[in-house]
């Protein structure tokens, strides 16, 4: 593993893990697994693999018989990743310069990263490089915020009660709602074959108000953006009557999400 990350790093990482994979990003897993044909023996890249739960899938699916490495460029991602599997290959490093050879993967997939990535026409060079001719790649990226209305609401609050900034830093994951932009820079990556499919899945939080608090502990301090405690009751507080709609008859918040499954192929 090649992170050193600080406690503050770390914490981050752990928080992202507990407060957003099971409520948000575990269902879209199977999406990705399928969608790039991992298997037994496959040997698997995840770039900007956060703290790892498409990887921990893909690590399960291809068995001791094959090979799985989770990369991501925040030390506290991969520190929180190795905490929970360390039996996977996690690495610091960026979608812009893989640290592998040529054609040295099966399979390549990336689940709501592609949005964060500093040059995507790069990464995309990068990905088809490390691919095997004949192999798949499949991405995940949110669909536009209008057809993730709770967040546009999650995004109005943080707006009227934080900081624009912060705000801002919730919109960006929904800046490739436009698949054609994504299969657009596969295209001229080398990718062929490129198709995209919309899928819903849902989102569950023990409650409305863990669904800001998920941003502001989870999501925010990654921006450098971190609230007193008693900034973040008074957000809690404030957020109720616009959140309460999602609440459902347990209590818990339920709500659908939209993203683009977009795969592609490298010719052989």
């Amino acid at each position: 593993m090649g992170s050193t990350a600080t406690r503050e790093e770390l914490e981050a990482g752990r928080g992202y893990e507990a407060l957003f994979v099971p409520a948000i990003f575990e269902p879209w897993t199977k999406h990705l697994i399928d969608g790039a044909g991992v298997e037994e023996s496959s040997h698997v890249l995840d770039i900007a693999c956060g703290s790892g739960v498409l990887t921990r899938h893909a690590f399960a699916r291809s068995g001791q018989s094959g090979r799985v490495v989770g990369v991501d460029p925040a030390p506290g991602m991969i520190a929180a990743a190795n905490e929970l599997e360390p039996n996977i290959e996690w690495i610091l490093g960026s979608a812009e310069a893989l640290p592998f050879d040529d054609a040295t993967f099966d399979c390549v997939v990336s689940q709501f990263g592609m949005m964060f990535f500093q040059d995507r026409q790069k990464a995309a060079r990068e990905m088809f490089r490390v691919m095997k001719p004949g192999r798949s790649l499949a991405i995940a990226v949110w669909n536009s915020i209008e057809h993730n209305r709770a967040y546009g609401d999650i995004i109005a609050v943080l707006d009227e009660q934080v900081s624009t900034a912060a705000g801002d830093a919730l919109r960006m994951p929904y800046s490739l709602g436009d698949p054609d932009e994504v299969i657009n820079t596969l295209s001229q990556g080398g990718f062929s074959d490129i198709e995209f499919e919309t899928r819903a899945e849902q989102a569950k939080f023990p409650s409305s108000r863990t669904m800001v608090e998920a941003e502001l502990r989870g999501w925010l301090p990654l921006f450098d953006i971190n609230l007193s405690e008693e900034k973040i009751a008074d957000v809690l507080v404030k957020s109720d009557g616009k959140l309460s709609k999602y609440a459902a008859q347990s209590g818990e918040a339920v709500f659908p999400t939209s993203a683009h499954i977009v795969t592609a192929r490298k010719a052989q």
